[in-house]
């Protein structure tokens, strides 16, 4: 992937190529704060794509991550809105915790997505939420019963992606048990990689051969991203 950071901007961060979905411009909802107004927040982040569109042309995919809150929420939904009243045929992808999924008036904002990708580093209930990055409140079968529901119902491409962490979710039972997962929900693709940041050491050598051992002849497409 190619990216040109976008320094100019204060949610637009990247114009990038991808070999797999061409250009794209990569939103991010994390500079806002959760006193933003809905509608400037909206018109602000349309201002910013509009221009980009102007220098950069029309992407092949809008790309948002950073939701997080109610407000990002019904921010997303009312911006998806104005994207599509400007550019009637834009795609748009979205990266998300998979808690999110736990709530069903939530997760149907996202069913308009052409691509969503989803964030889940375990399925065992022992430190779901503090594995996957979610609120402790989260219940991890409601979660994964709406992932679940959301893959029979969405008509976009859908993909999980699983970030493995040395000494944490690196382990044969925990993937064996998301590979069960994800035969039940048949995501269009599952992305792997390994998180290096913060002090973790890298996954050992054993593990990634291992792993990939497991996932052979899945029936949809595998990417190791380390």
């Amino acid at each position: 992937m190619q990216n040109v950071i976008l320094m100019a901007y204060r949610y637009v961060k990247a114009f990038e190529f991808n070999f797999n979905f061409g250009t794209l411009f990569s939103v991010d909802f994390g500079s806002s704060s959760e006193d933003s107004d809905l509608i400037n927040l909206s018109e602000e982040i349309l201002n910013e794509i509009r221009d980009c569109v102007k220098i950069r042309g029309i992407p092949k995919l809008i790309w948002f991550k950073g939701i997080t809150d109610s407000i990002s929420h019904s921010n997303f939904k009312l911006i998806t809105k104005m994207i599509k009243a400007l550019y009637p045929k834009q795609k748009i992808g979205i990266y998300l915790n998979c808690g999110i999924f736990q709530d069903e008036d939530v997760r149907n904002i996202f069913y308009g997505c052409d691509l969503v990708a989803i964030n889940l580093n375990t399925v065992d209930n022992f430190q779901f939420s503090k594995i996957n990055k979610c609120p402790e409140s989260i219940n991890s079968m409601d979660v994964l019963e709406g992932i679940i529901e959301f893959s029979k119902n969405f008509n976009g491409k859908l993909g999980i992606y699983t970030m493995f962490l040395k000494g944490i979710n690196d382990n044969i039972k925990n993937v064996e048990k998301l590979k069960e997962f994800l035969l039940e929900v048949m995501p269009d693709h599952y992305s792997v990689s390994n998180y290096t940041l913060d002090g973790f050491e890298p996954v050992s050598k054993e593990f990634k051969e291992n792993l990939k051992e497991i996932l052979e002849n899945l029936p949809f497409n595998v990417i190791y991203m380390f």
